[in-house]
């Protein structure tokens, strides 16, 4: 009652081969996860609401989705950036104008200056305006 088994050429070649197949994304690298906006992001980034963002997408003139594994999974933080300034320059004359202390337009302004931006002027004007309220 003993059997044998034995594996000729004829047998191996008979059978049919498997195919393996590997996934696309095997060798992908893991992107930066902590540089990724999500549509809320992007949208507060960028002061548009998210249906103009996926709008401005649609027609290419917005950075697209970066993808993971075949799946869209937001924005890089640098495409978006780059985006917002491409196209501004700077204006040797306007730099001229920043450098010079700024001044309130009028003598009483509607709206007081900001603290960072006061100049001694604008101090007094502030103080004086503190010390005739405190008199009322």
């Amino acid at each position: 009652m003993y059997s044998t088994f034995s594996i000729s050429d004829d047998n191996v070649s008979a059978t049919p081969s498997a195919k393996v197949t590997l996934s696309p994304w095997v060798n992908e690298p893991l992107p930066p996860f902590q540089e990724l906006l999500s549509a809320h992001d992007v949208a507060r980034l960028t002061r548009r609401p998210k249906l103009v963002i996926s709008g401005l997408v649609l027609l290419r003139r917005f950075p697209k989705k970066r993808r993971y594994r075949g799946r869209q999974i937001g924005w890089l933080r640098a495409d978006v950036l780059d985006w917002m300034t491409r196209g501004l320059a700077i204006d040797e004359a306007h730099e001229e104008a920043h450098v010079a202390p700024r001044r309130c337009a009028r003598a009483t302004p509607r709206q007081p200056c900001l603290p960072l931006e006061c100049t001694s002027d604008c101090r007094r004007a502030l103080e004086s305006r503190r010390s005739r309220r405190r008199d009322r």
